[in-house]
């Protein structure tokens, strides 16, 4: 056989395999997104959560960082005063956090000696105090989440949800006392990175075995659905969940059967997809050293690139604060995004 004939043979497999592959959606070249500000920060920002004031950094060695929305100025605590006593505990390894800012608190995870959740007041944004710590079932979080309940039929007014190795906690929570009702969804057959929920399910973000789905109510397993990739992060908004898969990129699943979950698109990002948010139509990624990515996904099964960051260098963590977006940057910083539509 002549090497013509041969060379003739490969390109034709090599067109075949093409048009089989998935297609991501074209690059739009334009500027979706205007850069506002960097700030530097000391320790590498691990997660980004926000109040009516400040974008917060949990910053790993580096403590809480406080990033005044308005003029960008940081407020670096790598102490906290207790609310009820003249004394102080000293932050080593913050890795996790989240905020409710209808209720003036923060959660802070700590990893350093006893691995905790510290509860924070943020009612007076220039002197956070710490009134409330949590111990047990709190070792090695790699996620958390808290929102405020809108209609609350009890005292507890809030609920968060965290995971761990293969472990999801739910939690509800009066705003004073941590007092514990919920569900453990423990020893579960699988690793958990990532936690969400809505109104009546858990959705974790199992690694290599993809999104997990759990009922909120007694933490049941409801279904599951591999995906490309490894299951990192995710967020489910509007009955889409849309999970950061490391080496699989963006992978967007319709959960609104969540019997039946179908996964209905993805985008294959540059570098491994670590953390993801959204708001209003707008998804973004952060791909470590891939930089971070914004996408349309106004018909989340045809998301569709706005813009990719690569000047962020190496990114752990993206944060939507309505039309701003932060990114966390493990050498340079955070960085502020206004987006332009």
């Amino acid at each position: 056989m002549s090497k013509k004939y041969l060379w003739y043979i490969l390109m034709l497999a090599l067109i075949t395999i093409a048009g089989c592959a998935e297609k991501n959606t074209a690059y739009q070249d334009a500027d979706a997104l205007s850069l506002l500000a960097v700030v530097p920060v000391v320790g590498n920002p691990t997660q980004l959560a926000y109040d009516d004031v400040n974008m917060y950094v949990s910053l790993d060695q580096g403590g809480l960082g406080a990033i005044d929305l308005e003029n960008f100025t940081l407020d670096w605590y790598t102490e906290m005063k207790f609310s009820f006593a003249d004394t102080y505990n000293v932050f080593k390894q913050t890795r996790r956090l989240a905020v409710v800012p209808e209720h003036n608190r923060l959660f802070l995870n700590e990893i350093t000696d006893t691995d905790e959740i510290w509860i924070i007041d943020t009612t007076h944004p220039d002197s956070l105090t710490i009134i409330e710590n949590a111990i047990g079932n709190t070792q090695g979080i790699r996620d958390f989440v808290a929102r405020s309940i809108p209609s609350p039929i009890s005292a507890n007014v809030m609920e968060a949800a965290y995971c761990f190795s293969n472990s999801i906690i739910y939690r509800l929570y009066d705003g004073e006392l941590w007092i514990g009702f919920g569900v453990n969804l423990t020893n579960l057959p699988v690793q958990i990175s990532g936690v969400d929920f809505d109104e009546n399910y858990i959705y974790g973000a199992a690694q290599q075995r993809g999104l997990w789905i759990f009922s909120k109510e007694d933490g049941s397993y409801v279904s599951d659905l591999g995906l490309y990739g490894e299951a990192r992060k995710l967020v489910v908004r509007d009955g889409y969940a849309y999970v950061a898969c490391r080496q699989g990129g963006l992978q967007i699943v319709d959960v609104r059967d969540p019997q039946n979950p179908v996964r209905i698109s993805g985008y294959d990002t540059s570098g491994y997809a670590n953390e993801v948010d959204y708001h209003d139509g707008t998804v973004a990624i952060s791909s470590g050293g891939g930089g971070a990515y914004v996408f349309d996904v106004s018909n989340p099964a045809e998301p569709v690139l706005m813009q990719r960051m690569t000047e962020v260098g190496y990114s752990n963590a993206v944060k939507f604060k309505g039309d701003v977006l932060a990114i966390g940057s493990r050498d340079d910083g955070v960085f502020f995004y206004k987006m332009n539509k």
